[in-house]
């Protein structure tokens, strides 16, 4: 388990990535085509749980790898996630993982996994 650092569970995300190795970025700040792999964490819903006072808030974390180095897809989806092992149970994986999609964009493939943290209102 990694000690927590930041005043926040996105940085908390960040700096257990970066520690890793992970070239990571906030949503839209890489710019250019994907020339080695990256990561994206991005806030996504919050959401209650039932009557408690609590609520869920979901990160997306969106691996990037370029263009003709597919078949090293697998193994850096696995390395993201055994990293945010780390961050359990604090933040814990949703299992919920999107299909290889390439993004024209960035002339690069993209696959998508959520994690979440629940919170006190």
């Amino acid at each position: 388990m990694v000690a927590v650092q930041s005043s926040n569970r996105w940085g908390d995300i960040y700096d257990v990535l970066t520690e890793d190795g992970f070239d990571v970025y906030e949503p839209a700040q890489h710019q250019g085509e994907c020339t080695k792999r990256y990561v994206v964490v991005a806030l996504d819903a919050c959401s209650r749980i039932s009557n408690y006072s609590s609520v869920s808030q979901r990160y997306d974390i969106m691996l990037y790898i370029p263009r003709g180095q597919y078949s090293q897809l697998e193994d850096f989806v696995a390395a993201v996630k055994q990293s945010m092992k780390k961050l359990e149970p604090m933040i814990i994986p949703m299992h919920s993982q999107t299909p290889p999609y390439y993004d024209d964009g960035v002339k690069g493939h993209m696959v998508s996994i959520q994690y979440r943290n629940s919170r006190k209102l």
